[in-house]
């Protein structure tokens, strides 16, 4: 069953209505949140510090690392483009 209309209730265009309220108590929400957040990124930050500082973690596989790459080139090895595209049996013509 649906109600009867109410002929005292003022008209309240929807725009204003559905966009809630703003003032200080928002304003104490956004900064009690902001603040909360900092403190925590800010404990996760510290938690972690001493681990931040030591720099790199492999710095003690660099130096064995480095020992692969200064190793001798290895000798090329060169083949007869010609007589290897050559069929078998004939000699490549210039």
């Amino acid at each position: 069953m649906a109600d009867a209309p109410n002929d005292t209730a003022t008209e309240i265009a929807a725009t204003p209505v559905r966009q809630g309220a703003l003032g200080r108590p928002m304003m104490i929400v956004l900064l009690v949140s902001v603040t909360l957040a900092f403190m925590g990124l800010m404990a996760a930050w510290l938690m972690r510090a001493d681990d931040l500082a030591e720099g790199d973690p492999s710095a003690a596989r660099q130096a064995s690392d480095a020992q692969m790459f200064e190793q001798d080139a290895p000798t090329p090895q060169i083949r007869d483009l010609d007589a290897a595209d050559a069929p078998s049996g004939t000699s490549p013509q210039l």
